[in-house]
């Protein structure tokens, strides 16, 4: 294994090294009578096993766990003492690092970019089953420790914050500050440890789930401010939303049914949504009647704007409607 192994005289000079060969063995060889001892030297990522355990010094380990150094042995004329061993123990290993909010989408970890907290993180091994769980903490940190060298782990993320999904994968070139779950599993690559390693780049960002509104406009027959069930869609009436500054952000128009929508919106946005181009003669019905938003008309009748709504990650609002009527037009006396 070439473990460097050093003979030492009884006042802790060196006399000789050498190493230990492919089945660990060593020895010195045509030592006069005298008084000695040996030193191991620790190859990285182990530690020396417990000394002097189970009553066959034969086969127990003499290395002191802390120096590496063996009792001291006197031999006699002719004297082959074969009991001075070392037993070798792998380090545990650890992985982990932090899920944060890719508050950018790049999938990659920006210095402004905070931790996520209460993230379950589960630790798998090569064949799926569940070694261990945690969650992570305030920072959006998380580790295993303890892990046997050698052995294929693997490590998921579940039970996200409410509206937010895994941002993309190995973007950005750089392991430490990129997002290693699966957008779809929620699973890093697998990875082998080597002894005393520890693994800081299983990490995981997540982004807000794009939000979305819409949704209807419609003959108010019966000039209520209430969608009837008999109340049919009007086609083609311009829909635009506009940012909380009043900046067009996109337009649409209605459909055959009288239906609209904007998708992709990014949560936490103020969005007002104003509806033009009505069928000649044809006005806003009034606002908020019948205490039902789901029913009623959010345009305002002069304007044909909606109240300003700030949307949830992953929320769809399908409220923003507005009523159209056709004035009645009273005879000449």
């Amino acid at each position: 294994m070439g473990v460097t192994v050093t003979l030492y005289d009884a006042n802790g000079d060196v006399l000789a090294t050498t190493t230990t060969d492919a089945s660990g063995a060593y020895s010195f060889t045509n030592l006069p009578p005298d008084t000695y001892q040996v030193g191991f030297t620790l190859p990285a990522g182990y530690d020396f096993t417990g000394t002097d355990l189970g009553g066959d010094d034969t086969l127990d380990s003499d290395a002191d766990p802390i120096t590496g150094l063996t009792q001291q042995v006197t031999l006699v004329a002719g004297e082959n003492n074969p009991t001075l061993d070392a037993g070798l123990t792998p380090i545990p290993a650890s992985l982990g690092n932090y899920v944060w909010y890719d508050t950018n989408n790049d999938g990659i970890q920006d210095a402004t970019e905070t931790g996520v907290d209460g993230v379950t993180v589960t630790l798998y091994d090569g064949n799926g089953d569940v070694v261990a769980t945690t969650t992570t903490d305030a920072t959006g940190a998380y580790e295993f420790t303890g892990l046997t060298p050698g052995v294929p782990y693997q490590v998921g993320f579940s039970n996200l914050p409410s509206g937010y999904e895994l941002t993309s994968a190995n973007a950005g070139g750089d392991d430490t500050l990129d997002s290693d779950a699966d957008a779809v599993t929620g699973l890093t690559q697998v990875v082998t440890l080597a002894p005393g390693e520890n693994n800081p780049t299983l990490d995981a960002g997540i982004v807000a789930i794009p939000a979305s509104l819409g949704n209807y406009v419609w003959y108010d027959v019966d000039e209520d401010g209430i969608q009837d069930a008999t109340e049919t869609g009007v086609d083609g009436v311009t829909v635009t939303l506009y940012d909380g500054n009043g900046n067009v952000v996109a337009t649409t128009t209605t459909d055959a049914t009288g239906a609209y929508e904007f998708t992709g919106l990014t949560p936490g946005v103020p969005y007002q949504v104003g509806f033009s181009d009505l069928p000649a003669t044809y006005v806003f019905t009034t606002a908020d009647q019948g205490g039902d938003d789901a029913l009623d008309s959010d345009a305002n009748a002069i304007t044909g704007l909606t109240p300003v709504v700030i949307l949830a990650a992953g929320e769809n609002n399908p409220t923003l409607d507005a009523g159209i009527y056709a004035p009645t037009v009273q005879p000449a006396v």
